[in-house]
C-alpha cells in the first residue's frame, strides 16, 4: 500500500503509537502527540481522520489543538459507555461500516447528522478468482482433493473456538474430506493455547493446520473452498471478490445484512451455535454447484457495490463536505 501511494506521488509517513488509554503509556503517547502535531503544522493538515477507535485520543486532542476537522471510524458495535470512554461524540463527523453499526452509534446517543454511512470496500483486481492460478495451500501442504474451509485471526473476539467446535462436527461424518484453516496473526498467545488444547483433545491434529501470519492473503484466499466468519470484518468482502462461498455465522441479524444476502452472495446464519455452522459447512461441502453459483454471485455483487473505488469516493465527498464549512488556518 505505501509503495502505491508513493508512486501516486502521495506522501506517507509511518509512525507506530503509544497506546493512548494506557497508564504506562502516559509520557510516551504524550511524545506521540508532539511529533504528530509537528508534522500536521509542517504539512499544514486541514482535516484529521482516524480509523482505529483506541487511537481516538490522539486525533481528538490533535482537532481541538490545529482547530481543524476530524472523523472517526467505527467498525464495531458500542456501548453508550463506548461513546463516553472515547468521547465518541466529539469528532465532527464519525463514519460507521454498515447501517447496524450506523443504527448503533444513534441509539447509544450520537447526532444522527454526525453520522455517515460508508460500507468498507477491497480491490477486486487484488482479489480476484483470477488471483492465482495454482492452489497455494494445496501446494504448500501437499493436499490432494480436500475441501479446504478457512477462518481469519487468532483471537477470542473473533470466536475461532466456535470454528474449531463446528469443525469437528463436520468432521465426524465428513472425515478426511475436508481440511479446516485458521488463517493469520495470533492476537492472544492464551487464546491460541485453548485452541492448541481444543485440537488435542478434539484428535483433530491431522485436520485442523494453523497457518500463522500471511503476507500472501489473496492467494491464500483464492485457495479456500469456503471462508467463514463469526464476527463480521472486511475478509469477507475479500473472499466475495475472489469468487468464494462466505459463511457468516452469528455476528449480523439478517435484518442488517446488506452484502450477505442469504442463499445468494453467501450463507447467513443469525446463530451462534457451532452445530448451526457444522450444518451449513455440511451442506456446501455437499453442493458443488452451489458453491459455484453463490461464489459468481458475490463476485458480481462485490464488483458492484464493494470496490475500494467507490468507497474512496463516498469518503472523498465527505471531505469535500466537511472542509469548506470547518476548514480554518492551521495556528503555527
Amino acid at each position: 500500500m505505501e509503495k502505491a501511494l508513493n508512486e501516486l506521488k502521495v506522501e506517507v509517513i509511518v509512525r507506530p503509537l503509544h497506546p493512548w488509554r494506557k497508564l504506562l503509556t502516559v509520557v510516551p503517547r504524550y511524545l506521540d502527540l508532539w511529533h504528530i502535531r509537528k508534522f500536521a503544522r509542517q504539512r499544514n493538515i486541514s482535516l484529521i481522520h482516524c480509523c482505529d477507535l483506541w487511537m481516538s485520543g490522539y486525533m481528538l486532542r490533535l482537532a481541538r489543538s490545529l482547530n481543524i476537522p476530524s472523523i472517526l471510524h467505527v467498525r464495531i458495535p458500542v456501548s453508550p459507555r463506548d461513546i463516553r470512554k472515547f468521547h465518541c461524540d466529539s469528532a465532527t463527523r464519525i463514519i460507521a461500516i454498515s447501517k447496524r453499526i450506523a443504527d448503533n452509534l444513534i441509539l447509544a446517543g450520537i447526532s444522527q447528522d454526525k453520522v455517515w454511512q460508508i460500507d468498507d470496500g477491497v480491490d477486486t483486481e487484488f482479489f480476484s478468482p483470477e488471483k492465482s492460478r495454482k492452489n497455494i495451500l494445496r501446494e504448500q501442504y501437499s493436499l490432494d482433493g480436500q475441501m479446504l474451509v478457512g477462518v481469519v485471526r487468532i483471537d477470542g473476539f473473533k470466536r475461532q473456538l466456535d470454528f474449531l467446535k463446528a469443525s469437528r462436527e463436520v468432521l465426524k461424518q465428513r472425515g478426511n474430506s475436508v481440511l479446516f484453516f485458521v488463517i493469520g496473526e495470533v492476537h492472544s498467545q492464551s487464546y491460541l493455547n485453548k485452541m492448541k488444547n481444543y485440537i488435542h483433545e478434539a484428535g483433530m491434529e491431522n485436520q485442523v493446520i494453523l497457518t500463522d501470519r500471511r503476507n500472501d492473503m489473496p492467494e491464500v484466499i483464492s485457495s479456500l473452498d469456503i471462508l467463514v466468519s463469526l464476527s463480521g470484518g472486511s475478509v469477507m468482502f475479500e473472499a466475495m471478490a475472489a469468487g468464494k462461498t462466505v459463511i457468516s455465522a452469528g455476528f449480523t441479524p439478517k435484518k442488517y445484512s446488506y452484502h450477505i444476502q442469504d442463499g445468494k452472495t453467501g450463507f447467513l446464519i443469525e446463530s451462534r451455535e457451532p452445530a448451526d455452522l457444522a450444518e451449513a459447512i455440511k451442506k456446501l461441502i455437499d453442493s458443488p454447484h452451489l458453491r459455484d453459483e453463490i461464489g459468481n454471485n458475490a463476485r458480481q455483487w462485490a464488483l458492484k457495490e464493494l470496490t475500494h473505488t467507490k468507497m474512496a469516493q463516498k469518503t472523498q465527498q465527505l471531505y469535500s463536505r466537511m472542509l469548506p464549512v470547518y476548514c480554518e488556518p492551521v495556528q503555527r
